[in-house]
């Protein structure tokens, strides 16, 4: 498991050329996935980082926070008092009082809450949009923000840790940069169906909430064995990470891991033959069924609202 070290650390930060033009990537947002995915490209070192929302001291709290040298934190004004330079290809927001946002030239990250969408006005062209906004389509980035390239994102909480299992879908992307800024914060898998971003849902997005169910259940378990529970947590927290290194490093299906483990006649295929009665496999998959049906519900809406939500 990949876990922090300070971005200033010689190891972690790069210092560029200074004959080299810094690429500017502007991060909108400054919740958990803005300061993981902050974090993450922070320790690539390539890039200048300008971070804004609607709270300007929110944003130099992050930046402090990591003791940024490459990062600037940007004070917004609202659409109405600002002035948009004509060249620029500008798409008008849908709310009279939004903070406009000069992503000219630069990549943009999208890390705000999906109707945090319209409360700014992009004002020029994006060399790329980076967008981790849930349910929110291409075509509905495209609707709000010009850019050369959209690359839509559903990354997970273990972006904390750099740890992220990133699903990506690209359209114009340089696809070098796309990889490299994805594993800033942990691993990525591009899919070429839109679609099948709401399908990762149910193998990376919620899942961890699902895993950690499983996994507060064991902890439990082990409670009413005997063991303390500090011990016990300590215990799942190693399996899990066991487990997931024989799938990742070692490639092992989880059949194959679960043939490792039991034995005939033995303990293990007793309480796999509880499970199997009681349904489990069968409501986990119901369960993720019902988040990637939630995500593409929820794209219905985003994509085509109704009178009352306009």
């Amino acid at each position: 498991m990949t876990h922090m070290q300070s971005p200033t650390d010689p190891a972690q930060q790069v210092t560029p050329a200074q004959d080299t033009i810094m690429q500017t990537i502007i991060i909108v947002g400054y919740g958990a996935m803005a300061r993981a995915i902050t974090y993450g490209l922070s320790c690539i070192g390539k890039y200048h980082l300008e971070m804004c929302g609607r709270d300007v001291s929110k944003a130099q709290m992050l930046i402090n926070e990591f003791a940024l040298k490459n990062a600037t934190a940007i004070a917004l004004e609202s659409n109405s008092s600002s002035q948009c330079d004509s060249s620029h290809n500008t798409l008008e927001s849908t709310q009279s009082n939004a903070l406009s946002i000069d992503i000219q030239d630069k990549i943009v990250f999208l890390c705000v809450k999906p109707y945090g969408l319209s409360s700014f006005h992009y004002v020029g062209r994006a060399k790329a949009v980076y967008s981790v906004l849930a349910g929110v389509s291409v075509a509905t980035l495209q609707s709000h923000i010009s850019a050369q390239a959209y690359i839509r994102l559903m990354p997970n909480v273990a972006a904390s840790q750099l740890d992220s299992a990133t699903a990506a879908f690209c359209v114009n992307a340089d696809m070098k940069q796309a990889q490299e800024i994805c594993e800033s914060f942990g691993s990525v898998v591009f899919v070429e169906d839109e679609k099948l971003i709401d399908a990762s849902i149910a193998t990376s997005g919620s899942s961890p909430a699902f895993l950690a169910l499983i996994a507060q259940a064991l902890v439990d378990s082990g409670v009413r064995a005997g063991l303390k529970r500090e011990d016990s947590f300590k215990l799942v927290a190693q399996t899990l990470q066991g487990v997931g290194s024989l799938m990742y490093l070692e490639n092992r299906t989880p059949q194959e891991i679960i043939d490792m483990v039991t034995t005939p006649g033995g303990t293990t295929i007793e309480g796999l033959a509880v499970l199997e009665s009681s349904g489990v496999r069968g409501a986990i998959m119901r369960a993720c069924q019902a988040s990637v049906s939630k995500a593409a519900s929820a794209q219905v809406a985003l994509d085509s609202p109704s009178k009352e939500s306009q």
